[in-house]
């Protein structure tokens, strides 16, 4: 996880146009953040900065690396879905249109994509600030070449937050479904889409005071994504686990 003792810098990609300048500027006060021309960033390693680009979108950069948005595999799941009617998280989820569904564990909103085509609204949570403000300044910015993931964008609420704290505040029976899918304890590092996560994301584990938590606050249900090897399948008795033993990924299931 990227500690950051001082403002975060916004910047812009090289020979900026004036939008680019004005939304870094915009940014930076928004965040509490400092501007520097790009011209005048100092590219020393463990710098990290965030940049607007040509298209006004957010990235997150340092010296040999790029944090940014984009739908990942969600066109594909849901196609494959709707031919032939398996999704492992959906599968296990099993979203209705009026769901409101809380998922502690938002990256870059993947799977938040995938599930707010389904159900009414998303809440999502991502605790590490440089993911956060990359996915909520371009989750409903995005050029989307599906028209359900730009109406799907626009049901997913992005919260700043660790859901340890989170799930603190919440009363009973606020959800209908609770999601956490934390970074496994036992990764594969061949996962391209997840590497440039791993800089920066939270590696709490799971505890069975979380669960209890989540049970609470579930009116359905409660899931979670783990490796067939990870620690959270001793904490607690699940009602189904759905998934591949070829992956070795599996959605455990907490049925109210």
């Amino acid at each position: 996880m990227v500690k950051n003792s001082t403002k975060w810098i916004f910047t812009t990609s090289h020979k900026p146009n004036k939008k680019q300048i004005e939304k870094a500027l915009q940014l930076a006060n928004k965040y509490g953040g400092v501007y520097l021309e790009r011209n005048k960033l100092r590219m020393d390693e463990g710098n990290f900065y965030f940049v607007i680009d040509k298209k006004l979108a957010l990235n997150f950069q340092w010296e040999d690396g790029k944090l940014f948005f984009h739908p990942s595999v969600s066109k594909i799941r849901l196609n494959n879905y709707l031919k032939n009617g398996i999704d492992h998280l959906i599968n296990a989820v099993s979203p209705q249109k009026n769901d409101i569904i809380l998922d502690l564990t938002l990256g870059l909103g993947s799977d938040a994509l995938l599930l707010s085509h389904f159900c009414k609204k998303i809440v999502g949570l991502e605790a590490s600030f440089p993911i956060y403000a990359v996915v909520v300044e371009n989750i409903t910015n995005y050029d989307y070449k599906e028209n359900w993931m730009k109406e799907a964008s626009k049901k997913i609420e992005v919260i700043n937050s660790d859901y340890k704290i989170f799930l603190n505040e919440q009363k009973e029976e606020s959800y209908d479904v609770i999601y956490c899918d934390p970074m496994f304890e036992n990764p594969q590092y061949k996962s391209s889409s997840i590497n440039p996560l791993r800089k920066f994301a939270r590696y709490d584990k799971i505890t069975q005071e979380d669960l209890e938590k989540m049970v609470k606050i579930a009116r359905k249900k409660v899931v979670i994504k783990a490796r067939s090897n990870d620690s959270v399948w001793d904490l607690y008795d699940f009602d189904k686990k759905i998934g591949s033993k070829k992956s070795g990924v599996f959605f455990g299931v907490i049925e109210k």
